[in-house]
């Protein structure tokens, strides 16, 4: 069942995430794990996982994080990137996305039951 209310909930977003999904549908995304994969495609992640351990609520760690994890990244992304807990969490999910591409382009659909009812998060 979805927690709606109090920390770590995630109910909210769920129920208003999934009209969308049906827009992008339509627009011609695949949405995995429930389609055949393909570009565009939307996939659910979790950022945490992408982060790996960091104190996420210290932007000092959030750019160490970045710093050492990152090397590439430009310094001038520093800033924004490290100024708080969501931006942290799109850059290195996209970073690591990017990282992954090859994982992206070879998703499979999903045939199994459960997550073709619950879906699945990617890596």
């Amino acid at each position: 069942m979805f927690q709606i209310g109090g920390a770590g909930a995630v109910g909210t977003g769920s129920i208003r995430g999934m009209p969308i999904l049906k827009t992008l549908r339509e627009a011609g995304f695949s949405i995995w794990p429930f389609n055949p994969p393909g570009w565009p495609i939307v996939v659910e992640i979790y950022p945490r996982a992408l982060t790996g351990p960091v104190n996420k609520s210290s932007r000092d760690a959030r750019r160490t994080n970045l710093r050492t994890n990152f090397a590439k990244l430009s310094k001038r992304f520093l800033p924004v990137a490290s100024s708080c807990e969501d931006a942290f969490d799109a850059v290195v999910s996209a970073l690591v996305m990017h990282r992954r591409i090859d994982d992206l382009a070879n998703l499979s659909q999903a045939t199994d039951p459960c997550e073709l009812l619950e879906g699945k998060i990617w890596y």
